[in-house]
């Protein structure tokens, strides 16, 4: 982070006028802020307020027809645009909404949060960086973050976006004056600013962070809220940069609905003076005369949304007369003119919505009441796909939920997914394509698109290009059970060319033959795993370079990388084209070889996702790792930071013995049936994709046992190790200067700050600690009932929300509340890693499973913190290790 010295305080603000594209941007300094006046003690001039009422933000003729257009409608369609409730005593009447803190509690939660926390947000900012405020408002609660902005002396320039001149004006006015916080208005809507942000500041190699408070989101649908994020990402955001969010609490049903219809009457007439300002609109006093109305207010806790209508309190007929056309209205008595909607959010939704529009969670803060959430998101360099059925059913609830909780209204129905703007409409296809039921041309549900493999590719170069340093460390070998650094950059895109090649996946393209340089493939085809207790003893593998002048030059690697990549994209995209056209998956079958060909690259693209892990966890052991680029630094090294590096200042307090829960004896099924000989099937209808040890179905009974409801933890592990008076410490741990760390790709985390996260042991390890605690490891079935069990559970109340596919680039804390079921590590198992009745070898890949039957693998499952979802949620899917073998990411719980 860099400093500048102090500037003199900021007496005034400018206002810029954006709803004219053709407007001139305003030129930028080695900064990109805009440039002030010489004279920072002379105010810059700002548009003159107004005193007269009904100059508003959406006041114009034009607005008519857009009136017009929502009411004529038939029955139980009618709407009524939400602006019109934004006059000036609407904005007025809000602004007393939000003080009434004992009902419409979301203003004072959002500030409390930003009470305790400001300091926290703050600490995430870089010097110079920029800051964007949609739909900034008044903007006290702004204040409290610019403020600890200002004592923490951090060089920002804030834009707040409004639409209404007037009131972006008193706002910035109130702000008052600050030495490091440069202070402009953007006058326009969001559609407006979105461009304006994306011209002015992309590729800028500023840090932007944009703020969306007051629950604004709330104010969409969430397919909407999903889209306007997704879009607004997509045109402004790059790596790096942040997005914080207010997201009000699927609260009790009573606390609500007083929320949006106060004892006071405010939130009523509030709504009711939207009647009043369409009548300006439409310059007829009593075009809707509010005594014909009441207002409609009801939270629908199914679908945790609060609604806001007009209801006709008897028959009304509006007439209306337009150059184009003569309108005669009628609206029947109690039908419902919809006008607002607020969507409440859990964190499973919250975390749906962010996954569509492709950004990742950073941090969760709750008010002390634990009735309202800010989120801060982030754009990442790479990100994976997760839960996509579940995202699809946040997005598009099914018809059986809105039976559940009728409501005569077709825009808070089915309504709610018609007639998207063509800018939506965009966003949802590319959306769409990535969701299993919505996706008919491409098998999602089982083979990886183009899209999967451009952000694996991003996600392979971060840690290749980035986080090793290719001038110090191709060769480094941190784990001698391995090959040094630079065969895993080789052998990723070999693999991928030899299975090509030899299996002529594209030969209906042409050319089958290896990538040039063809001798790489003798190098790169196959890396090692020998035996942990006899290193001579290895499957066969590739015959690698002794000596680092022979292996091939960086250079010639990563062009070698380039070029096959080119090669599967050209056949992914000719199989797109054939989907297109035909609009279904039937081009699957158009060919007899087709399924073996996609399996294949299935495979290839496994291979890969595995090895991503496979390096992480071979990197955590070195000490020259580089932290990933443009990915947020976690929470234990901010505090690190705050605190000079010293650990002490938090304590050493384990977590209490996780508490067993009970299973019932029940039967199993695992695996699905898979069998390569069938992919010649032409009357096989479901494309099934599986490593050979998942085929096929099969049923198991297993009895009733206990299990902790979460991994055993570093901190646990830390006790245990000092009640046997045993001195070795896991590989997942180092130890300084007589002090404990644990390894992580952000460098070396003192272990007083990962005292709650799961422990990473070798198997070994795990055994001797359950012997300790009279328990032992449960089996691969146990795991499989456990699981089962416990899957309908409440993410909300019941279960954490699993970590993986680098949710957070580490494991993250337990607690003895929430049940841990996926994630942060891998979980060792007692079963012996080894054939079963009906196990098939693979014909395409042999030796995957089969070269490991010695009986010294263990099964482990689940996923950890860097596995790929397309893994991790495949409940089917089967991993290994050697008990002995201590680097990998995986942990335990205890059974009895």
């Amino acid at each position: 982070m860099s400093f500048r010295a102090p500037s003199p305080p900021s007496t005034g603000y400018n206002i810029i006028d954006i709803r004219n594209s053709s407007l001139d941007m305003p030129s930028m300094d080695s900064k990109h802020s805009v440039k002030r006046q010489d004279n920072d003690d002379i105010r810059p001039p700002s548009p003159p307020q107004s005193s007269d009422i009904s100059e508003d933000a959406f006041n114009g003729s034009d607005l008519v027809d857009t009136i017009l257009d929502s009411l004529d409608k038939p029955s139980n369609h009618k709407s009524i645009p939400t602006f019109i409730l934004y006059d000036k005593k609407g904005l007025q009447l809000f602004d007393q909404i939000t003080q009434l803190d004992d009902e419409y509690y979301l203003t004072g939660a959002e500030h409390d949060i930003l009470l305790t926390y400001s300091n926290e947000i703050v600490d995430r900012l870089q010097d110079g960086s920029v800051i964007f405020e949609l739909g900034s408002g008044s903007l006290r609660k702004t204040q409290v973050i610019l403020n600890a902005i200002e004592k923490k002396k951090v060089h920002v320039t804030y834009y707040a976006l409004d639409l209404d001149q007037h009131e972006l004006d008193r706002s910035l006015a109130s702000l008052g004056e600050f030495e490091y916080v440069k202070l402009y208005g953007l006058l326009g809507t969001y559609d407006q600013g979105i461009p304006w942000i994306s011209k002015s500041f992309t590729g800028s190699n500023i840090q932007k962070n944009f703020l969306w408070m007051g629950s604004s989101i709330g104010n969409q649908t969430r397919l909407e809220s999903a889209m306007f994020l997704r879009r607004l990402r997509r045109i402004c955001m790059e790596p790096g940069d942040f997005f914080m969010i207010g997201f009000d609490k699927r609260n009790d049903a009573a606390k609500i609905e007083l929320a949006y219809d106060d004892s006071r009457g405010v939130t009523r007439e509030f709504i009711m003076n939207g009647l009043d300002h369409v009548n300006r609109i439409m310059d007829q006093e009593c075009f809707l005369d509010r005594n014909l109305f009441d207002y409609h207010s009801i939270y629908q806790e199914k679908q945790g949304r609060h609604l806001s209508h007009y209801r006709a309190l008897k028959d009304v007929v509006l007439s209306y007369k337009t150059s184009k056309k003569d309108y005669s209205i009628k609206i029947q008595k109690d039908e419902l003119i919809h006008v607002e909607h607020s969507y409440k959010y859990s964190l499973e939704e919250i975390q749906s919505i962010l996954a569509a529009a492709d950004l990742n969670m950073v941090q969760c803060w709750v008010d002390s009441k634990d009735q309202y959430r800010l989120v801060l998101a982030e754009d990442r360099p790479f990100i994976f796909e997760h839960n996509a059925n579940k995202i699809h059913d946040v997005l598009y609830p099914p018809q059986e939920l809105f039976e559940q909780e009728p409501i005569s209204c077709h825009h808070c129905n089915e309504g709610q997914f018609e007639r998207p703007s063509a800018v939506e409409a965009e966003e949802i296809q590319s959306l769409d394509y990535a969701l299993p039921k919505c996706n008919k041309t491409w098998p999602i549900d089982t083979f990886p698109t183009i899209h999967e493999w451009q952000e694996l590719w991003k996600s392979w170069d971060l840690v290749t290009q980035h986080m090793i340093d290719q001038k110090t460390m191709l060769f480094e070998r941190p784990i001698a059970l391995r090959h040094p650094f630079i065969f895993y950059l080789g052998h990723i895109p070999g693999f991928l060319d030899i299975q090509m090649s030899r299996h002529q996946v594209d030969k209906e393209l042409g050319n089958t033959g290896l990538t040039e340089p063809k001798q790489f493939a003798d190098i790169f085809e196959r890396g090692i795993d020998p035996d942990m207790d006899d290193p001579t003893q290895c499957h066969p593998h590739s015959e690698v370079p002794t000596d680092e002048k022979d292996w091939p030059s960086l250079d010639a690697i990563l062009a070698y990388q380039t070029s096959i990549r080119r090669r599967l994209l050209r056949l992914l995209a000719h199989w797109e084209d054939e989907s297109l056209q035909m609009q279904s998956t039937a081009w699957i079958d158009s060919k007899p070889e087709r399924r073996c060909q996609i399996r294949i690259i299935w495979m290839c693209f496994e291979h890969e996702a595995m090895h991503l892990e496979t390096l992480l966890y071979m990197l955590v052991q070195s000490p020259n790792i580089v932290s990933p680029k443009n990915v947020s630094l976690p929470n234990w090294k901010l505090l690190l930071r705050k605190n000079n590096n010293d650990s002490s200042t938090v304590p050493l307090a384990p977590l209490s013995e996780a508490p067993f829960m009970k299973m019932s004896a029940g039967t199993i099924v695992m695996g699905h049936d898979d069998r390569e000989a069938s992919d010649l099937d032409v009357k096989k209808k479901r494309l099934e994709l599986g490593w050979d040890n998942e085929n096929p179905k099969r049923e198991v009974y297993v009895d009733s046992f206990e299990i902790q409801s979460r991994p055993v933890t570093n901190g646990e592990y830390h006790v245990f190790l000092q009640e046997t008076k045993n001195e070795s410490i896991p590989a997942s741990w180092s130890k300084k200067d007589g002090q404990i760390f644990v390894k992580t790709v952000f460098g070396l985390c003192p272990l007083s700050y990962a005292q709650h996260w799961p422990v990473q042991t070798s198997y070994n390890e795990a055994e001797a600690y359950a012997i300790h605690k009279h328990a032992r490891l449960p089996s691969e079935f146990e795991i499989y009932r456990f699981r089962a069990l416990t899957s309908e559970m409440d993410m909300e109340t019941c279960k954490k929300f699993p970590n993986y596919g680098f949710e957070n680039w580490s494991p993250t804390d337990v607690d003895n509340r929430l049940i841990h079921t996926l994630g942060d590590v891998w979980e060792w198992t007692s079963t012996i890693w080894d054939r079963y009745d009906g196990f098939e070898t693979s014909n395409i890949y042999p030796g995957y499973s089969a070269d490991f039957f010695d009986g010294k693998h263990r099964v482990v499952l689940g996923g950890s913190w860097a596995t790929h979802p397309r893994i991790a949620e495949r409940k089917t899917f089967r991993n290994w290790y050697q008990s002995g073998y201590p680097f990998v990411f995986s942990g335990f719980r205890l059974c009895h």
